[in-house]
């Protein structure tokens, strides 16, 4: 592969500038071309707006702004601009014969070997690239908006495209710090193709009278699987109104993917009407009058989505049974494309392959065996085989050992020492009840591994935990509210009773939930960034993961009460100060000393601190005399034991112990 030097960007609008502004800061020489230099200017604008913004939040030095500024060139001849180019990126409006006529233009005035990358969210890269003269160097570049913020870029493989296209274009996006996923040249591709088929479903429940109200199936969506926005709200507020756009698209799916996938009745309705949403100031919602719509938890205690998603599963087996993309592919879209919780295939997992299957067969079966709900092949095999997803062990992914979608785990047998990561950085590593089942199932594998003597948990990302996920609460139900509250009260009261120290490295906030498996622990190390806090009272809702208990015991109850009731934040040296960590740290000093401490309690007895974790905590239990009591009768178990002989003897002879845990 040849070496990447120059960038070229053809739109210096929004999204123009702010690649063109990215491949500068990838180490790209790049050259932003616009047909007026007002547009130029105002390209500019928008990267110097964004860089005077990091500078303002300590994110970006005066020095890297003029540095990444010198490597932008700003032009309108577009000889100039694409003469020496090793890839062009063309970022022009979503319009194929202007995107064609681009393409035509460029490639009989680019180098031979210039690749030309299309910034599209669903035009045929096959149909445009005949209008270039080389269309094995087309290929497509879905940059999501704002580049800035969302890393996903969707890399499409054209009919014509060749390897050497996609591996320039792919290393040129990792550079630029872009999260790759690879697709064929399919109507919507991975992220659109789910997520407006997953927005026509919600209309079509509406308009077949499944959910009585847009705040019905909106609320269900929004609370019960979590997602950011109702999926009809999200029509009336993305971009002020989208409802014109949406229904283009799903006209486009109609042409492409059959008549089944046009516009669901309601959308067509809306778009006749010339109601598109916020800016016309009526779509699914009635924007008049300054209305705010919010869409209440409980509005959606009596839909069901798996409706919305079921489909949404069936699509995204679709593009598996295509070969379109891979697993990995379609949750990595949804995640950084459309900001979900999780990703599609891992919610259905969770949720049963054969309830999913048994959903598209009863859409299938009561709505004229429409071709959307047919159920994929895919879908059909692995319930066949009997991989239900989690509660099988296998799914579209295997629940095996070692095996995680929330935890990372990682063991250093020199230092005996595992680090359990809390891995849900989009989400601030809050846990549900699938998170709280796998720190479960990772601390039976880490207490079974001899080579283990102490377990540090972390949280990946800037934050620690950002407590519990509480669509548990919107189905309305008692019972699972209280289940959801027991789950965490398990795995926290095995967190203390473990028979291995337990450090908790608070690397950043540790919010409600997440504080509470901080207390659970026995060590408790906190970055100064970092803060602490129990927000549950100003949600109405109580902590319900131990710190009612635990915290006033470990700090007082009149402080206990101070952080609950308040919820105020408490930052690193109130924490210390409290007794609510034991050790802070600032950010440069903080792994090194989170290492120090767990090889300290790592090189332990580890008989002796299993013992007094269980003295302690069981003791706190009882009164003071039965307490005491426990700890003679334990004191005579250890007197048995190797360890004993081996510290005391180490200690005659002034050298370091060397513990078997016998």
């Amino acid at each position: 592969m040849k070496e990447i030097k120059n960038v070229t960007v053809l739109g210096a609008g929004g999204m123009g500038a702010q690649i063109g502004a990215l491949a500068a800061e990838a180490g790209f020489n790049v050259k932003l071309r616009d047909i007026e230099d007002k547009f130029l200017e105002n390209g500019r604008k928008v990267i110097e707006a964004n860089y005077d913004r990091r500078i303002s939040r300590g994110r970006l030095s005066e020095e890297a702004k003029k540095d990444y500024m010198s490597r932008m060139t700003f032009l309108v001849d577009i000889k100039e601009a694409v003469k020496d180019a090793d890839i062009v990126i063309e970022a022009v409006p979503e319009i194929m014969d202007l995107k064609k006529s681009v393409l035509k233009e460029v490639s009989a005035l680019c180098p031979d070997d210039c690749v030309f990358a299309t910034n599209t969210s669903s035009l045929s890269i096959a149909e445009m690239s005949e209008a270039g003269k080389r269309p094995e160097m087309v290929v497509g570049t879905h940059y999501f908006n704002p580049p800035y913020r969302m890393t996903l870029l969707e890399i499409v493989h054209g009919a014509n495209t060749s390897d050497e296209a996609i591996k320039i274009a792919e290393k040129v996006a990792i550079a630029m710090g872009r999260a790759v996923v690879h697709v064929k040249d399919v109507p919507g591709f991975v992220a659109n193709r789910i997520f407006c088929n997953m927005s026509n479903e919600a209309d079509w429940a509406l308009a077949q009278g499944e959910a009585k109200s847009p705040f019905e199936v909106d609320s269900a969506i929004k609370y019960k699987l979590g997602l950011p926005m109702g999926m009809l709200e999200l029509q009336d507020a993305l971009g002020g109104g989208s409802v014109d756009t949406q229904f283009h698209v799903m006209e486009y799916f109609g042409e492409t993917m059959g008549k089944s996938y046009g516009p669901a009745p309601v959308l067509t309705k809306l778009f006749k009407e010339g109601n598109y949403g916020k800016k016309t100031g009526k779509g699914y919602y009635d924007w008049a009058d300054g209305k705010t719509n919010e869409i209440p938890m409980n509005a959606g205690v009596d839909f069901d989505p798996i409706r919305v998603l079921a489909t949404a599963v069936n699509e995204a087996a679709k593009l598996i049974e295509m070969d379109a993309t891979t697993r990995e592919g379609i949750d990595t879209a949804v995640l950084l494309g459309l900001n979900y919780p999780r990703g599609v295939l891992r919610m259905a997992d969770s949720t049963g392959l054969d309830k999913i299957l048994d959903e598209l067969n009863r859409l299938y079966n009561k709505y004229n065996k429409e071709d959307r709900y047919k159920a994929s092949s895919v879908i059909i095999k692995l319930v066949k085989q009997g991989k239900l997803g989690r509660k099988t062990g296998e799914g579209f992914y295997s629940y095996g050992p070692g095996e995680y979608e929330f935890v990372k785990l990682d063991t250093n047998k020199e230092t005996k020492v595992a680090w359990l990561t809390l891995n849900r950085p989009n989400r601030a590593n809050a846990f549900n009840a699938d998170f709280m089942t796998e720190i479960n199932k990772a601390l039976s594998e880490l207490e079974k591994d001899t080579g283990v003597q102490c377990i540090v948990i972390t949280g990946a990302g800037a934050n620690f935990c950002g407590g519990a996920d509480v669509s548990a609460f919107a189905t309305g139900q008692m019972n699972d509210a209280f289940n959801f509250s027991e789950a965490p009260h398990e795995v926290f009261t095995r967190i203390e009773t473990y028979p291995k120290p337990v450090i908790a490295a608070i690397n950043g906030a540790a919010m409600g939930g997440g504080l509470e498996l901080a207390l659970a622990c026995d060590i408790r190390i906190m970055n100064t960034r970092a803060q602490l806090r129990l927000p549950e009272i100003t949600l109405g809702l109580l902590p319900g993961a131990g710190a009612t208990q635990r915290l006033g015991r470990l700090i007082g109850w009149a402080r206990a009460k101070e952080m609950i009731l308040l919820a105020d934040p408490v930052m690193a040296e109130k924490a210390l100060d409290w007794g609510i960590v034991n050790f802070i740290a600032e950010p440069d000093k903080f792994n090194a000393l989170v290492d120090e401490i767990a090889a300290k309690l790592a090189n332990g007895a580890p008989l002796a601190q299993k013992l007094a974790k269980g003295l302690l905590h069981y003791g706190a239990q009882a009164d003071q005399r039965t307490a005491l009591y426990l700890e003679a009768a334990i004191s005579g178990d250890i007197a048995l034991t190797e360890d004993l002989n081996e510290g005391l003897t180490s200690m005659s002879y002034r050298r370091s112990p060397r513990f078997t845990g016998k």
